[in-house]
């Protein structure tokens, strides 16, 4: 006699799985839908099949507010452990990915540093060795200015904006701090207070102010009452970083990209130490443009270690 478990793994409609992955990745109803080449409703109708034969709520969807519930990060984990198990296994025994040859064009902000862009991109160059990966680094404005005009498919950005012609995914965040060099009189210091940084010269990302994208610092700096002379400005991380090192003022890098020289005694970090300014990340893509097929995987790579990295997070901080 077949057990529950059993009578529920023969019973269940597998492209409801397919289906459900597919709405957390592209973050939307509308988005899966476009994806599988279905309608909304169907999409829809399928999410709620899903639902109905687990017994739980997965998604919350509400005007303005689409989320995972605790149960919906639980399945998709488990879900993303059985594509990999799955994508080794075609990989095993197919020979597609040999053949797809071709190059992938990239451009990304100089100061954003995102481990699930990272693993993406290894993860990709696994996959797909004879494409050619290009990556460049611009500033936010001019990666979004080039998406819109057809000159770019793929952008990572923290600026975010409103064009009929794009589509902007959130990504993640990443957090920043502040930074001084070896030569600066606060570096070596461990009993600073926020106060002891207000009025030191200090080294800007041209980015750094009301509406772009790094305005989350000016608005942190402002709220806290960092109103130090600006020294020195620079779109490109290692020039920021170069000039903080060298003394000419104090100014805040990614946490991620500065630990190595923090541990090096390159970079000194100054207060604040918790509750850091965070930069949202984002994936700039034309709304209409065809992707081609290797703008489409390496995409979907991205969204899966991006979705991974955050239900890593999560679990994390929940204990």
């Amino acid at each position: 006699m077949s057990t529950a478990g059993e009578r529920f793994l023969r019973n269940l409609d597998w492209n409801l799985l397919y289906t459900f992955n597919t709405i957390v990745e592209e973050g939307s109803i509308t988005g899966a839908a476009r994806k599988l080449s279905l309608s909304q409703p169907s999409v829809s109708n399928s999410l709620k099949r899903f639902e109905s034969s687990l017994g739980v709520t997965l998604i919350i969807r509400r005007k303005g507010e689409f989320s995972l519930t605790y149960e919906g990060r639980r399945v998709y984990e488990q879900l993303s452990s059985a594509n990999s198990i799955i994508s080794d296994l075609v990989d095993n025994f197919t020979h597609t990915e040999e053949t797809l040859q071709g190059k992938l064009e990239i451009q990304i902000a100089s100061h954003i540093s995102f481990p699930p862009f990272d693993r993406a991109l290894r993860k990709f160059n696994e996959l797909y060795s004879n494409v050619l990966i290009s990556l460049n680094t611009h500033p936010s404005a001019e990666i979004i200015n080039s998406v819109s005009s057809s000159c770019l498919n793929i952008g990572i950005s923290n600026k975010k904006v409103s064009q009929p012609e794009l589509r902007i995914d959130e990504l993640g965040n990443e957090p920043l701090g502040f930074y001084c060099g070896p030569s600066h009189d606060l570096f070596g210091r461990q009993d600073l207070k926020i106060e002891d940084i207000s009025s030191y010269p200090y080294v800007s990302f041209e980015s750094d102010q009301p509406g772009e994208g790094l305005s989350v610092i000016a608005e942190f700096r402002s709220d806290k009452k960092i109103w130090g002379r600006l020294a020195a400005i620079s779109s490109n991380e290692e020039e920021v970083r170069r000039l903080i090192m060298s003394g000419v003022g104090f100014g805040s890098l990614s946490i991620q990209a500065a630990k190595l020289y923090v541990e090096n005694n390159l970079l000194w970090q100054l207060p604040p130490y918790e509750d850091l300014p965070l930069v949202k990340i984002y994936l700039v893509t034309p709304e209409k443009t065809r992707l081609s097929d290797i703008e489409k995987r390496f995409i979907s790579i991205l969204r899966k270690e991006s979705n991974n990295h955050i239900l890593h997070s999560y679990f994390n901080s929940n204990g």
